[in-house]
């Protein structure tokens, strides 16, 4: 009961955090049967909440043994169907209690239950994939295995991929990959067990990987995320793909990775001078307190009362509407950052700790200001029309916030065009230069891949 009333309004939560989620094939998940998901693990619990509450299946979740220690998580954790698993790296000499653990996954799956487990073992906020543990395919195989391969375990990999877990509005790409039968590995395994763990483990490895925006090297990471802040754009827009379509969009930075990978593999200093000259621009535009996206969108921009006079309209007529969504929303939008940067010094629990806080705060706080207006008022109407406000007052108030932020970057660039027009100038023509030697890079490779494919 109480896992079902967590899990609906986690789902309008994690709907509010984020500023758009799109799920790539959710019809992949079987409805029924036993059934392993298996993901990658970037940000601490907001994986397992985003997973749950996108599964139309009650969900039973594999998490750390030390979360059992003491005597809250011993009986609160249980409540929401978490089950521990015990690893060499918190305390070797628990490593033992695995095998009832095992025996409890096994029974679990013998009752088409879904156990959701992360393969990586930790969470770290990175575009990469770390080493895949072995326990997911020991418990999938050991299940079948109990029961002469007959059970019809399927395994579910799911990718992951969020613009920023840690920031409310940004966006979540899910990225769900074919069903693995462990059936398949029937054979192997009656000739030799580890074999056949290490071959199970291999294959979620490469689904995950092909699932997720995975870069092994941090530098590469770096030159590949420049790229992606000064010329995806572009080339979205040559492309003709839709800002929304998250699909296109991760195929396109896949795409870039693999450009990226060839060059630093084929002709390492030439990419060296380039990577050099963009940290030398990004470095010149953030000194001037600019970043790359300000300078992309005002590009175009000829006339600045022209193009924006509805924004200053919209700020001198929007401003009351914008203290109503401030007073009224305020302390429920602070108070959870504030609370995560109090609870966690960690950066993969902050963006978890803030949905789930402002879930509670959103919850405590509009019950209290409904009541309140109810019983001063006696005015149902009144009430109803208040309640109604509340949230769509709170993302008017956000949405006007980020615009004014917007208009005043506009006036610092002019302000700066007309103090330093010289270098204002000779940066967007070094931008200009950059971008060039992108479409250089990018058409000599698809030259090399097109003689390839002959």
């Amino acid at each position: 009961m109480l896992y079902s009333i967590l899990k609906i309004l986690l789902q309008i939560t994690v709907r509010g955090f984020f500023r758009s989620i799109t799920i790539r094939n959710k019809e992949l998940i079987p409805n029924n049967g036993p059934l392993m998901v298996l993901v990658n693990h970037p940000s601490t619990f907001m994986d397992p909440i985003v997973v749950a509450t996108m599964l139309n299946r009650t969900v039973f979740f594999l998490g750390k043994g030390v979360l059992f220690n003491n005597k809250i998580g011993a009986w609160l954790l249980p409540k929401f169907n978490v089950i521990p698993i015990y690893r060499q790296t918190d305390d070797p000499a628990l490593m033992f209690k695995n095998k009832k653990i095992f025996i409890k996954c096994f029974e679990h799956l013998e009752k088409n239950g879904v156990l959701l487990m992360f393969p990586e073992g930790t969470s770290v906020t990175e575009r990469r994939l770390r080493q895949i543990k072995t326990g997911a395919a020991r418990i999938a195989l050991g299940a079948e295995a109990q029961n002469n391969f007959e059970l019809g375990v399927n395994i579910i990999t799911i990718g992951l991929n969020y613009a920023n877990p840690h920031k409310y509005n940004r966006d979540l790409y899910i990225n769900i990959g074919e069903p693995i039968l462990v059936n398949d590995y029937k054979e192997k395994y009656a000739i030799d067990e580890h074999s056949a763990t290490e071959e199970l483990t291999d294959k979620i490895r490469k689904q995950l990987e092909n699932l997720i925006i995975a870069i092994e090297d941090t530098t590469i990471d770096e030159l590949v995320n420049n790229i992606e802040t000064i010329y995806k754009y572009k080339l979205s827009k040559e492309l003709g793909i839709n800002k929304k379509d998250k699909d296109a969009d991760f195929i396109l930075t896949k795409n870039i990775i693999e450009t990226v990978n060839y060059y630093v593999q084929n002709e390492p200093q030439r990419v060296a001078i380039l990577s050099k000259r963009i940290q030398d621009y990004l470095k010149s535009i953030s000194r001037l307190g600019l970043k790359e996206t300000d300078i992309a969108r005002n590009e175009n921009n000829k006339s600045f009362i022209g193009n924006n006079i509805k924004y200053l309209l919209i700020i001198i007529l929007g401003f009351p509407f914008y203290v109503y969504g401030l007073i009224n929303n305020y302390l429920t939008y602070f108070i959870p950052g504030r609370i995560a940067k109090i609870i966690s010094n960690s950066i993969e629990y902050r963006g978890a700790i803030s949905m789930v806080g402002g879930m509670f705060t959103f919850l405590i706080f509009y019950s209290i200001q409904i009541v309140l207006v109810w019983k001063l008022t006696d005015l149902k109407l009144l009430t109803l029309v208040y309640a109604i406000s509340l949230p769509l007052s709170g993302i008017y108030a956000y949405w006007y916030y980020h615009t004014v932020k917007k208009i005043g970057t506009k006036w610092l660039l002019i302000m700066l065009f007309y103090k330093k027009s010289v270098f204002i100038s000779s940066l967007i023509s070094e931008r200009d230069k950059i971008i060039e030697e992108f479409d250089t890079f990018k058409n000599e490779y698809i030259e090399i891949i097109n003689k390839k494919n002959i």
